[in-house]
């Protein structure tokens, strides 16, 4: 069986469960993968297509503030509490729009981070507690 080819204009890099969790609007969510045009994130909230928030990556991946257009959201599953209530999971793509030269280039320090811990299988200690400068934000 042949595997479908992926859609993506460029090639996302998968972040390590410990380093994900950041923030979308004001939701917590996981980031998944990332790429300098996009990223993949879980949450609990549902997202609809087209709205356009900021996404925050956490401290470990620069605490970098990117704009992003919701490009698609799907319910990755449902479970029941301890409290009887139902919980969605769901995963959404977003797509960076309106990155100023600085946010790119942060974001390119930390895919050259997550592609080097990449390459040495099991090694999360290449990427470090506190990002480089280069990863920072401008204000």
């Amino acid at each position: 069986m042949g595997t479908k080819p992926d859609p993506r204009r460029v090639a996302r890099l998968t972040v390590p469960p410990p380093l994900g969790a950041g923030e979308f609007a004001h939701h917590s969510v996981h980031v998944l993968n990332l790429s300098p045009l996009g990223a993949r994130i879980a949450h609990g909230d549902l997202l609809h297509s087209d709205v356009v928030c900021y996404l925050d990556l956490p401290p470990a991946l620069g605490a970098l503030r990117l704009t992003g257009r919701v490009a698609w959201t799907w319910l990755r599953g449902t479970e029941q509490t301890l409290e009887g209530h139902q919980r969605s999971h769901y995963e959404s793509g977003i797509e960076f729009t309106n990155s100023s030269p600085d946010q790119q280039a942060a974001l390119a320090t930390v895919l050259a981070t997550l592609r080097a811990a990449q390459t040495e299988p099991g090694d999360l200690a290449a990427i470090p507690e506190t990002p480089p400068k280069e990863a920072s934000q401008s204000s």
